[in-house]
């Protein structure tokens, strides 16, 4: 690989030099051609006769054409010196920013490429009282040598490219010119690429190792992938993944080994899925068409990379899902995709009720154990990282033999989801309901299930969703609990922060301050309330629900504090209310999973809390996106301290001490919820009276305060009623 002193010290301009040079070779050749003509050819014609003329003529003519063939190779390398230079310029202009932040930010780069942290910081009596700077330092950290491979990586598979282009005689024969060879660096990757993707055999690791390197370099690129994906062809490329990934028996592999194989599953997924959006944006490329039906119907197929150790291999499905975990992927093809794999699965699995049998034993994932068992897992992932393919998907159905199927529903009702880290190619997440929740995140948010940020308006189809989830899980609540279920609580618990606004609104917005952020999703409270008891049990999904409460609280109390309207103290209660019953229900939903159903304990709930504050500032994202959008001035006071100071609020108010549980009586439970969304409220009532500009004595602002914390604690004490009411206790 490029190393870093060499690109970084490289003087590239004897190359751009070359490439102007080359560049102006084919006006001087086309020039001498037309000089040849006219001072010899045309001069001897009318001339010359006989046998040694008509020899001469046929030899000039050759030259004439190798004329031709000489500007049209001299303006070839022009190209590819061009494209060359480019890459490394760009290349060496990234590493050169990069290199300039690691020093900014007190990290050396070593010449090998390792990153170390120098911050004089990290030996200091703060850092050590600080445990949140060593994880910012190390994200940090990670985050440059990332960024510094990849840009070794692309400037590598450049240099190598452009070598093998320049050398290339790729006609053979007698002619003194190339005429049908290379003019930009993708061409020749997408042929090294598909090239070992084509090969006859199982890959060295050495050409493994190149695989990934061309593959890293150029994922992203939507010419090489197309040309990639079409000179492997779907079947070859399923085929090859699956070899790759299924040693025959007895071969032992190293961590390192394994860990290729793992970044080549990544890479080309994420590879294969630019292909299919490739033509995007554009006309149709019937190239990608025939390749992404390649893969459909190589679905239906079974590959076997060992017959002579098992009959069985894996099918096309099985293969397909586990690449499409990784990457962007073309809406329209997820959506055939998606109706593909459950008509495989009613037609074949007792109508989705035994996807175990039909996808499982006696198929194995082989000695690497790379993927899983259960295609629709990997399908769910591809949703979740494509957020108009999942509210499309999610929102409609399909008909399978004359039936309507509902796509929600076959997948949240009437899919039975094998267990176990085999199906769904994750240890710590047995459960397929994991991955149907990414896909549910994505659908309702309009972003990735893991993409931290900034978030995305509400559509009305996005809404929509939110609202059928709602009250589907929350007309049935058992969709949602027991084993394993209980796995969709934390995405629906950060589907219900993503809709706080909505959430609120529905339990009280009698003034009309809460402002949806985007579509109104027009929440039934009935439904909202078992839902969200629902989910409250779940620990993480706990803390993402009341942080995105209480960062949306306390932007209305700033939007009420900011128009200062005649009945102040309405107008703030108003906006408690709402926070306290979502706290209310909450709180018991808690309890019952602590107390009763024994599923999480206090420092399950605690640990959750310590574990970031995504979503008060999340909230607080989507509050003042909602409220900006109708009260003007808001904008320069929010920006201005909130995300800092509400942010620390409330992660503050959140975050609770570990009880013994032998000493938690009820009432003493309830007190202690009841005390937290009172100072909560008015703590952020003072501190929007504080960021308005409004000038209050202290004893006024006391009394607004108090005011806010009956209200909420009045909303608390209606939403633990009505919590245990509606659990029959």
């Amino acid at each position: 690989m490029v190393s870093i002193p060499y690109l970084d010290k490289a003087d590239l301009g004897p190359l751009a030099d070359a490439a102007a040079s080359w560049k102006a070779l084919p006006a001087k050749y086309d020039a001498l051609q037309s000089e040849f003509e006219q001072r010899v050819i045309n001069h001897l014609k009318g001339h010359w006769d006989g046998d040694a003329a008509e020899a001469a003529f046929v030899t000039m003519g050759k030259a004439r054409t190798e004329y031709e063939n000489a500007a049209t190779e001299a303006e070839r390398i022009a190209k590819l010196l061009l494209d060359a230079h480019g890459d490394f310029t760009a290349s060496q202009k990234q590493l050169h920013a990069l290199l300039d932040e690691a020093r900014n930010d007190h990290y050396k780069v070593y010449d090998d490429g390792r990153v170390e942290d120098v911050d004089p910081r990290q030996d200091s009596p703060t850092a050590s009282a600080s445990p949140g700077l060593a994880e910012e330092r190390k994200k940090k950290l990670d985050s440059l040598v990332s960024r510094l491979t990849r840009v070794l990586e692309v400037a590598t598979a450049a240099d190598e490219a452009a070598s093998s282009a320049l050398e290339r005689d790729a006609n053979g024969d007698s002619q003194s010119f190339n005429t049908s060879v290379y003019t930009t660096l993708d061409s020749v990757e997408a042929d090294q690429a598909a090239a070992l993707m084509n090969k006859k055999g199982r890959l060295s690791d050495a050409e493994i190792t190149k695989l990934n390197l061309l593959l890293s370099a150029n994922k992203n690129d939507p010419e090489f992938s197309r040309d990639f994906a079409v000179k492997t062809g779907g079947e070859n490329m399923l085929s090859k993944y699956n070899e790759l990934m299924s040693p025959p028996a007895g071969t032992t592999l190293s961590k390192e080994q394994l860990a290729q194989l793992k970044e080549l599953k990544a890479n080309l997924g994420t590879t294969i899925g630019t292909a299919t959006t490739s033509d995007d944006g554009g006309k149709p490329n019937k190239d990608i068409t025939d390749f992404q039906n390649d893969l459909l119907k190589a679905g239906q197929r079974d590959f076997n990379a060992n017959p002579t150790e098992s009959p069985y291999g894996l099918s096309g499905y099985q293969l397909t899902s586990s690449l499409m975990s990784e990457g962007k992927w073309d809406k329209d093809f997820l959506q055939d995709y998606g109706d593909a794999l459950i008509t495989a699965e009613k037609n074949g699995a007792n109508a989705g009720q035994n996807p175990d049998a039909y996808w499982g034993y006696p198929r194995t994932l082989g000695t690497t154990n790379i993927g899983a068992l259960d295609p629709m897992t990997g399908f769910m992932d591809a949703l979740g990282h494509n957020p108009d393919a999942s509210t499309e998907f999610l929102t409609s159905g399909a008909t399978i033999d004359g039936e309507k199927v509902d796509h929600l529903d076959y997948l949240l009702k009437d899919r039975h989801w094998p267990e176990g880290p085999g199906y769904t190619g994750d240890s710590g997440n047995p459960s397929g309901y994991n991955n149907l929740g990414h896909a549910l995140e994505s659908a309702t948010s309009g972003r990735s299930f893991d993409d931290d940020g900034a978030p995305v308006k509400h559509t009305a189809e996005r809404a929509a969703l939110m609202n059928h989830v709602v009250d589907t899980v929350g007309g049935d609540p058992g969709l949602a609990t027991g084993s394993p279920r209980d796995a969709l609580r934390d995405s629906l618990g950060n589907m219900t922060a993503e809709y706080m606004a909505d959430v609120q609104a529905a339990m009280g917005n009698e003034q009309g301050t809460i402002k949806s952020f985007g579509a109104e999703a027009d929440l039934d409270p009935g439904r909202l309330q078992p839902f969200l008891a629902t989910v409250g049990r779940d620990p993480d999904a706990y803390v993402a629900i009341t942080e995105a409460s209480q960062a949306n609280t306390a932007i209305w109390m700033q939007q009420v504090a900011e128009k200062n309207p005649s009945d102040f103290a309405t107008a703030m209660e108003n906006v408690a209310h709402p926070g306290g019953v979502v706290a209310g229900i909450l709180s018991d939903a808690r309890d019952q999973a602590i107390f009763e159903e024994h599923s999480a304990s206090d420092k399950d709930f605690n640990d959750a809390v310590a574990l970031g504050d995504k979503w008060a500032g999340r909230g607080l994202g989507m509050a003042v996106g909602a409220a900006t959008s109708t009260a003007a001035p808001i904008v320069g006071t929010i920006a201005g301290w909130a995300v800092e100071d509400i942010q620390a609020m409330v992660v503050d108010q959140v975050q609770q001490d570990t009880v013994d549980e032998a000493k938690h009586e009820a009432s003493e439970r309830y007190a202690e919820g009841r005390e937290g969304v009172r100072s909560s409220s008015a703590e952020s009532l003072r501190q929007a009276i504080a960021h308005s500009g409004l000038q209050m004595s202290e004893d006024d602002i006391n009394v607004y305060a108090e005011s806010a914390a009956r209200a909420s604690e009045d909303g608390y004490s209606a939403g633990t009623t009505w919590n245990s009411s509606t659990s029959g206790r």
